[in-house]
């Protein structure tokens, strides 16, 4: 708990006489003040003891030298003369001395003591961590935590200290980086870390100053020895291409810029933490790492190794410490590499006796109920493994793909690496190398630069005597890597993609349907290669599946784009596994929304410009609808009968078992006409925007319904 808060429990707790009150903090001399302070303001004695000082305290503020022998004895001593004082004693680090049956006995004697008296009396325990406490005690202690400085402590330290020495030009949102940036530390760290950063700063506090505090926040990590602490390397222009995800960080750093006061007033939450899945080496750990720099925050890499130990209760322990650990430097961000295989087979076999369940229901309660800012970010390269608690909208804010670089991406990391080794891109044709390395991912572009500079280093070695080599070298000043050394090391390498082709594939199939694209790149590269009518015959399609999802489920598909079809699978809102609760209702209205495609090319086309994709719809739509009869009994003319346990399909018509199809597929097909002719104005303009923007994911989708209601 905060100060304010702390201070009120202890006054409150005092007032209805509790004998013993247990402070646990780090901050000796902060709770000194605290308690010291509520003592002058409420007419208590203050009296201060540790083993090494001795007793401070009364009204002549005297030090008196004295042992745990004689401390007991002296409040006991101080209680019965107190008729009409109240007293307040602090005992520091003194829960060591309850090991001794004759210590702690006399310990327990002096709550009956106090309440023989008129006054209020109350013993506060301080320790910067909660030992175990004696059974004895439970029933007479309670027990309070003060919590690190909260910004608005920090705000008012700083100002009151240091505030002439804050540039009058900076911005409340600058002044807000800086007591972020603090949060995490104690009140006599922040007063050294601030007195540091000016004197290496000659005396002035501006924006540099901020750097020297995150460096400084390095010692807590290496501490604890759970954690491991990344310095800020990469930056956003490290990155190539995911233009998405780029984005995305940009707009959410403006958030983490605003004071606390201004995201409470204009009722925003700060960001909670992305979950990245793609294919090894396409980057989703760089854009870990550049998310740091571009949000000027501490980046904390948590292993997961580390976590699971042999001891009973350590793994659950050790999750616990990287929690503390995380929200104690906040604001950060906090890094999980290959979350999959942490958490990956959870929900099957558990031959650890429920280790891995129990801490990872630790982590993922407190990714929903986390109030300090840590974001966290996670990566994964089997997001099929993932447990469904995961996925779930408050624990990450989005899950994004990141998928194999395009052409035109491919080029810009080429330029990346090879101006990062000193090389002249003028010289080279990134073009060529980009179309001659189809398929590779960001990791295995940067394998080929790396291959080629080495090459080239060893050409330089090779038939020539040694003294000539080194006196070569030292005149060096870079290497000049040729375009046709690249292009024999590109093609000395296989990529991933082809090597482990059938299960990249799937993994892209897969995550296109449940994940927002990283980069729009690849969408518009496959879109320029198709003609403005097919394009828009692709839109007309997507949208109708869209408005229909969007009237029968109030939901949207994760994203929709003009490049190729999507899988009907792709606007069915509801997984298989919960299909047990659908209603006739329910799965008329999946129908509609299967069928939404083709009503749309009918009403904005002819029927000689209908799709292939339409035919495919149908084939699913129609499943569906036989699924209803022979399996549910949804049937009008075979209701209430399942023939599926009947196993016999002669017993029954074929034609009535048709007839029932057909009706369903009619029903379907009438109401979504009407939707669709009755919104037809809405789906063009919603079609014009598909087209012109290539990609929409689903925020784009909501913003389009919310300003483009439907008519009902």
């Amino acid at each position: 708990m905060n100060t304010k808060d702390f201070e009120k429990e202890i006054k409150i707790h005092i007032e209805a006489r509790y004998p013993i009150l247990w402070l646990v903090s780090f901050e000796e001399r902060r709770v000194e003040r605290i308690v010291e302070n509520l003592c002058e303001s409420t007419g208590f004695e203050y009296w201060s003891w540790s083993v090494s000082r001795g007793l401070y305290g009364g009204k002549k503020k005297k030090r008196e030298p004295m042992g745990r022998e004689k401390i007991l004895t002296t409040i006991e001593e101080t209680i019965l003369k107190s008729e009409n004082i109240n007293n307040l004693f602090l005992l520091k680090d003194i829960a060591g001395y309850f090991n001794s049956h004759e210590f702690l006995r006399k310990f327990r004697d002096l709550p009956a003591i106090m309440e023989e008296k008129n006054s209020l009396n109350t013993i506060c325990i301080l320790s910067p961590t909660l030992s175990d406490i004696p059974p004895e005690l439970e029933e007479d202690v309670v027990i309070f935590e003060l919590s690190l400085p909260d910004y608005d402590e920090i705000e008012e330290l700083v100002t009151k200290t240091y505030g002439h020495l804050i540039p009058q030009k900076w911005h409340s949102s600058t002044r807000s980086i800086l007591y972020k940036s603090l949060q995490g530390l104690s009140l006599d760290n922040i007063r050294r870390v601030v007195r540091k950063a000016i004197s290496l700063n000659n005396g002035v506090l501006n924006e540099s100053c901020i750097t020297y505090i995150q460096d400084e926040k390095q010692q807590i990590i290496k501490k604890q020895k759970t954690l491991d602490y990344y310095p800020h390397k990469e930056v956003i222009e490290h990155i190539g291409g995911l233009d998405e995800i780029k984005k995305w960080f940009i707009e959410r750093e403006h958030v983490f810029r605003l004071s606390k006061g201004k995201i409470d007033t204009l009722g925003l939450d700060i960001p909670k933490g992305l979950l990245l899945i793609g294919v090894p080496g396409s980057g989703k750990s760089l854009c870990c790492k550049a998310l740091a720099g571009i949000w000027n925050l501490p980046l904390l890499r948590l292993d997961v190794g580390r976590i699971f130990g042999s001891t009973v209760g350590e793994s659950e322990k050790s999750i616990r410490k990287c929690i503390q650990l995380a929200e104690a430097v906040s604001p950060c961000i906090l890094w999980i590499d290959e979350i999959d295989k942490a958490f990956g087979g959870v929900t099957g076999f558990q031959g650890d006796s429920g280790t891995q369940l129990r801490v990872f229901g630790t982590f993922v309660t407190w990714l929903q109920e986390k109030e300090k800012p840590v974001f966290v970010i996670a990566t994964a390269n089997e997001p099929k493994n993932l447990p469904p608690e995961l996925w779930r909208k408050g624990r990450y804010d989005e899950v994004f793909f990141v998928d194999l670089p395009s052409a035109e991406e491919r080029e810009d990391i080429y330029r990346i690496h090879l101006e990062k080794r000193g090389q002249n891109v003028t010289r080279i044709n990134p073009r060529e190398l980009a179309q001659n390395s189809q398929g590779f991912t960001g990791a295995e572009i940067e394998q080929a630069v790396k291959d080629a500079i080495v090459t080239t280093f060893n050409k330089l070695r090779s038939n020539r005597d040694s003294k000539d080599v080194d006196a070569m070298i030292e005149e060096l000043s870079s290497l000049n890597l040729s375009h046709e050394q690249l292009l024999s090391s590109i093609r000395n390498i296989t990529p991933l993609s082809i090597l482990k082709k059938e299960e990249i594939d799937e993994l892209r199939r897969w995550s296109h349907q449940r994940a927002r694209p990283a980069s729009r790149s690849l969408f518009r590269q496959r879109a320029e290669m198709l003609s403005d009518h097919e394009k828009r015959a692709i839109a007309i399609h997507e949208a109708g599946h869209t408005l229909m999802m969007w009237h029968n489920f109030n939901k949207t598909p994760v994203f929709i784009s003009v490049d190729n079809y999507k899988d009907y699978s792709t606007y069915t809102p509801i997984e298989e596994t919960l299909k047990s609760t659908f209603t006739k209702k329910d799965l008329v209205k999946e129908i509609g929304v299967i069928l939404g495609g083709m009503i749309a090319e009918e009403e904005l086309s002819n029927n000689d410009s209908q799709t292939v994709g339409a035919s495919q719809d149908l084939i699913q739509a129609t499943q569906i609808a036989r699924r209803m009869v022979v399996e549910y009994g949804f049937g009008e003319i075979m209701k209430n009968t399942s023939l599926i346990g009947l196993q016999d399909y002669a017993l029954t018509s074929g034609k009535e078992i048709l007839d029932d199809i057909q009706k369903i597929l009619d029903h379907a097909k009438t109401d979504a006409e009407q939707v669709i002719s009755k919104n037809k104005d809405l789906l063009n303009r919603f079609i014009d925007k598909l087209v012109k923007e290539v990609l929409l994911n689903g925020d784009d989708l909501m913003r389009f319904f919310s300003t483009n209601p439907l008519n009902l």
